[in-house]
């Protein structure tokens, strides 16, 4: 063969190599749909608190998982600052917003703005006020969460026994869980003999010391129940410290509860809630691509699961890690879009 008509052959050998690839990459995406570029809001109302954490990471990683763009913003707990990061949002022209427990009333200027600019909000996590100017909410449902908390109780707890409560009622979803709690506690027949309204800017440490005083004043208490995460991390120290046996029971764990739970002394109810971020992210998607209508509650395929965290199982680990919900939307997403690598 002359060195041309080698020439030719490589170069042919190469045309027909180029052409399957391409074949294979029109496969590999036949029946996918390329997303639109988007950017997505994100707003919780202080990330120092680990369950605000959570959900605010898991929206990040949702948006950034379909190759959207994000800006997320910590107002540190001050309503002032909650108000203005979420103007600040919409004046960044942002394409959607997630928000995480967020009350509509403190952010409601910037709640106006964007349902004028046309943006869709949606919100996540736990229960807040409604509002008509909030597309969608995505949440465990408070009732489930506390029926199962009670449920745990009653199999140690004895009626007439003497309980505290720890609240924040700064929360609307805190407060549902309180008023679950009172009414719970009454059929029962516990007697709550002490309660404690946490300090939303100092939660973990007032917390301790507020268990420390409760104890100390109340040496024939039983147990104490907790509304959020943070009740985890403040009483279980505090009852060690003063050496009672004395059984936390609280609501919302998250992964840092695990430590705390296996020293015996509490007993917690964990949801997958920052699921809700996903589900937010994977409406939005649709919607953006289809036209499909934004659900305005949780779509009963994504519903949200619950369990109780004892010593027991607590070697286990935290039962549902935002990875594990990212495999689960990843591989549904790769079905339907081209997604960033692939």
């Amino acid at each position: 063969m002359s060195t041309l008509s080698a020439l030719l052959a490589a170069i042919m050998l190469v045309a027909v190599a180029s052409s399957a690839s391409a074949s294979r990459t029109h496969v590999a995406t036949a029946g996918k749909v390329k997303l639109p570029a988007k950017t997505i809001g994100i707003l919780g109302p202080v990330e120092a608190a680990e369950t605000i954490h959570l959900s605010t990471s898991a929206t990040e990683t949702a948006a950034r998982t379909l190759g959207w763009k994000t800006i997320r913003l910590d107002p540190g707990g001050d309503p002032a600052k909650m108000a203005s990061a979420m103007t600040s949002l919409v004046n960044s022209h942002v394409d959607a917003i997630v928000l995480t427990v967020m009350e509509p009333a403190t952010i409601q200027a910037g709640l106006r703005a964007a349902a004028k600019a046309r943006i869709p909000v949606i919100s996540t996590m736990a229960a807040v006020h409604s509002s008509p100017l909030i597309a969608a909410t995505y949440w465990p449902p408070p009732k489930a969460e506390n029926d199962l908390l009670i449920a745990q109780m009653k199999k140690t707890v004895a009626s007439g026994a003497k309980i505290a409560g720890l609240y924040l009622p700064q929360f609307y979803n805190a407060q549902i869980a309180q008023n679950l709690f009172v009414a719970s506690a009454k059929k029962a027949k516990w007697s709550i003999v002490a309660k404690h309204d946490t300090d939303l800017t100092n939660l973990v440490p007032d917390t301790k010391k507020a268990v420390g005083d409760i104890l100390t004043a109340n040496p024939d208490l039983t147990a104490i129940w907790g509304c959020c995460d943070f009740a985890i991390a403040g009483a279980v120290p505090a009852i060690q410290q003063a050496r009672k046996n004395v059984m936390l029971f609280s609501l919302h764990g998250v992964p840092s509860s695990i430590q705390f739970i296996k020293s015996g002394k509490a007993a917690v109810e964990m949801s997958d809630g920052q699921k809700g971020s996903f589900i937010a992210i994977d409406a939005l998607a649709d919607y953006w691509t289809k036209g499909t209508p934004i659900p305005k509650t949780t779509p009963a395929k994504y519903a949200f699961k619950m369990t109780i965290v004892t010593k027991a199982n607590a070697s286990k680990g935290y039962p549902y890690p935002t990875n594990g919900i990212l495999k689960q939307f990843k591989a549904i997403w790769s079905k339907k879009y081209i997604l960033p690598g692939s």
